[in-house]
């Protein structure tokens, strides 16, 4: 990744993160908490407590006892049939904050039933004049003095309408009165109940709360037993099924009821509070209260699971992207559901959700970005290079128009992917129709690209089995090959080889390395020629040169044999020797013409493949003896001078005996036009990956603009030094023929005056 595209993702990181952790703490989307919480809490319930019975004052109750009302003679009766039954707790969930004047009796005797019972709890309520709260209505002294403890029966609704908590303790001037049914379990179970601390006894002004908490619902309106208050009453009902139960007696018929909507309940009617209260109760008892957690512990949840979800989204695909964001999104909602479930925490989802809903829109959009910014830059450099190309191509395309930016690269991108199509043809067009063989290879040697030509070369049927063709050759012994493939020397480098084809043709093989534009090998091309007529035309002009050379040397030699016989018999005149002097010169100038012609067919018909190790060394020495009488006749001294510097002697590949004419013809130069007298420096030095063999005398010098020549056959100078020796100027295209045939090169350096030095450059022995 970019420089640059890192910063793009650490800032929609951060963006991401701070909208999870902001949304987490301030609440921002609380509705979605609270549907999540509801959710959550209507997916996976505990039992309802079957020590729970809820005595309903139902419709059916309503018709038989009368409207209500009743007369409180009816709730002394159900009271004292419930404790015949052996009931452990009577929650009363109805209001008897004031006395009945109209029938005090009735009063009465549910005073008394009350005590005699030993274990109703009552209901407290707030005293309130429209909405403003104004104190505490308890129940009637009468009957408060009676009971086995007060509680009040007040919900909290969130803003949402649903009641989903309550406190604990609540109360006009300090908060001493336990909810409804933390009374009851104190009645039924202290033990428990001492697990709930009264708050401290602050006195103020105003109604007091304490000790806020979640009530965790066993499930919708219903899920405990539910009993008719009249079937009580009557006695219908077996008092095995009320012994040892914790009773709530309140109103579940619709029109009186206090029912409120609670988490679980749904589509369903509200629960009625009786319910609610024996929810609280069965809570408390079980030691269950959903707590919150704190809102710094979840923003740093959430902010959390936005940073390893962005991490996990640096790498992935666009289509991993997305189902990653999903797959975090519903992680928020798993992690709040097991929270809420095992441990009684509930995390707040929905600030985790929008931060990981967020990551995938806003990163892709910054990937889509750079994707286009890219895709621009290299459209750009494909239209402003295509005509750079191949400028004979002149492709030219239509430029796109239009409105939509996504259109017009979608158009631009179709532009170039015709250009790279006619591209491909043009290049395989171009191979097919090449007078040679070209073949194209990876380093591992398998072939990319060839053509027509070079499969007819080599008899292959098809492009897969020209890597084998090209294996199966014979290679000249001096080739390093690997896996039966010519290795070349690098970069830039050619290597020439003439061989053998399987069909019988002969074949000029180049092979050059390929390499990018760091430098690192890419694979080899090789180009085949096929050379057949050439080569068969070559060995017909070395026969022919060959024979002529032969016909000249021996009617050449007669010559000279005749003049020499003719010499010796000393029977000719003074002019007579004087014509056979002139005709000896005529005759041995022929004869070395004919030698010489001779060695350059020789030295154009150089196969490398016979090449052999050989010491330049060596080779140097050997043309020093042969020029020796040469260079004695006159006074002149051949000086071999070589500087090896630790290296061996110039070993090399390459044929003897041609070097060694090559450095006679340098050597014969330099003692003819050097200066009578003089020492003529033959020398050895290493130079990079070669050796230099140079040749030096101490003559005139040739001027500047003759150099060129010296190298072209038949180049003999316009000099006066030239006029005095015989030749035709064949012996410096022998030398610079033979180095070329080496793979080297011949160079010269002179200024006039100041003599001149002949130089062989060859490759070292590798």
């Amino acid at each position: 990744m970019t420089e640059r595209g890192f910063f793009e993702w650490l800032i929609v990181s951060v963006l991401c993160v701070a909208v999870a952790v902001a949304a987490t703490w301030a609440g921002w989307l609380w509705r979605f908490d609270q549907v999540a919480y509801d959710a959550a809490m209507s997916v996976a319930r505990p039992d309802a407590d079957a020590q729970v019975v809820v005595v309903a004052i139902d419709d059916p109750s309503l018709t038989e006892i009368g409207r209500w009302p009743w007369r409180r003679s009816v709730h002394a009766a159900l009271i004292e049939r419930l404790s015949r039954a052996g009931v452990r707790s009577i929650v009363m969930d109805v209001i008897l904050s004031e006395p009945n004047s109209a029938d005090p009796e009735a009063d009465a005797q549910l005073a008394e039933a009350i005590g005699a019972s030993g274990r109703v709890i009552l209901p407290l309520v707030q005293a309130t004049r429209g909405n403003a709260i104004v104190g505490e209505a308890p129940p009637a002294p009468l009957f408060a003095a009676a009971a086995a403890g007060v509680g009040h029966i007040h919900v909290e609704f969130d803003p949402d309408g649903i009641a989903r908590s309550i406190y604990l303790w609540e109360g006009d001037g300090a908060a001493r009165h336990p909810q409804l049914g933390l009374a009851a379990l104190q009645h039924a179970e202290p033990e428990r109940a001492a697990r709930y601390v009264a708050p401290p006894a602050g006195v103020g002004a105003g109604w007091h709360r304490a000790d806020w908490l979640r009530i965790p619902f066993v499930g919708p309106p219903g899920s405990f037993r539910y009993i008719s208050y009249a079937d009580v009453l009557r006695g219908d009902v077996d008092e095995a099924a009320l012994r040892d139960k914790v009773v709530f007696v309140g109103a579940t018929s619709v029109g009186m009821a206090d029912s409120v909507p609670t988490p679980t309940s749904g589509f369903n009617r509200p629960m009625p509070g009786v319910e609610v209260n024996a929810n609280v109760y069965a809570a408390l008892k079980r030691g269950e209260a959903v707590r919150l957690m704190p809102a710094p512990l979840a923003a740093s949840i959430a902010g959390g699971i936005v940073v390893l979800l962005m991490g996990l989204m640096l790498r992935a695909a666009p289509r991993n992207a997305l189902l990653i964001a999903f797959g975090a999104s519903a992680g928020c909602l798993l992690l709040s559901w097991v929270a809420l479930h095992s441990a009684m925490w509930w995390f707040p989802p929905a600030g985790a959700v929008l931060g990981c809903l967020l990551c995938y829109p806003l990163w892709s959009w910054r990937r889509l970005e750079a994707a286009q910014r890219h895709l621009d830059d290299q459209l750009e450099v494909l239209d402003r290079d295509a005509a750079k190309l191949f400028p004979a191509m002149q492709i030219e395309l239509p430029r796109a128009h239009g409105l939509d930016p996504l259109q017009l690269r979608i158009r631009r991108v179709d532009q170039a992917v015709q250009r790279q199509r006619d591209l491909h043809r043009f290049v395989v067009d171009t191979l097919d129709h090449l007078p040679v063989g070209a073949v194209v290879t990876n380093p591992a040697h398998q072939v990319m690209l060839c053509n027509q030509e070079a499969m007819r070369l080599l008899e292959a049927s098809e492009p897969l089995t020209v890597a084998r063709a090209i294996r199966s050759l014979e290679w000249p012994p001096g080739v390093a090959t690997e896996g039966g493939v010519p290795l070349h020397e690098g970069a830039g480098s050619v290597r020439t080889v003439e061989l053998d084809a399987p069909n019988g043709a002969r074949l000029l093989v180049s092979v050059a390395g390929l390499a990018d534009s760091a430098g690192r090998p890419l694979g080899s091309v090789f180009g085949l020629a096929d050379i057949t007529r050439i080569h068969d035309a070559q060995r017909s002009r070395e026969e022919t040169m060959h024979y002529l050379s032969h016909d000249m040397r021996s009617p050449i030699a007669s010559i000279l044999t005749l003049i020499e016989a003719e010499q010796l018999a000393g029977d000719a005149s003074a002019s007579g020797h004087a014509l056979l002097n002139q005709l000896t010169r005529y005759a041995r100038s022929a004869l070395k013409l004919a030698d010489d012609l001779f060695r350059l067919v020789r030295a154009d018909a150089i196969d490398a493949s016979q090449f052999k190790e050989i010491s330049l060394a060596a080779v140097m020495q050997d043309a020093a003896d042969e020029i020796w009488a040469l260079a004695k006749a006159r006074g002149v001294t051949v000086a071999v001078n070589i500087d090896n510097r630790g290296h061996d002697d110039g070993y090399v590949r390459g044929d003897r005996d041609l070097l060694r004419r090559a450095l006679v013809n340098l050597l014969g130069n330099a003692v003819k036009y050097g200066a009578p007298d003089s020492t003529v420096e033959l020398t050895l030095q290493r130079e990079n990956d070669g050796w230099a063999v140079s040749v030096r005398d101490h003559g005139e010098g040739i001027r500047q603009d003759l150099l060129p020549r010296l190298f072209q056959r038949f180049g003999r100078l316009p000099t006066a030094a030239s006029r005095r020796e015989a030749g035709i100027g064949l012996g410096l295209m022998i030398v610079k023929t033979v180095a070329e045939r080496h793979g080297g090169r011949a160079s010269v350096k002179s200024d006039s005056g100041e003599g001149t030095t002949f130089t062989l450059h060859l490759p070292a022995l590798r």
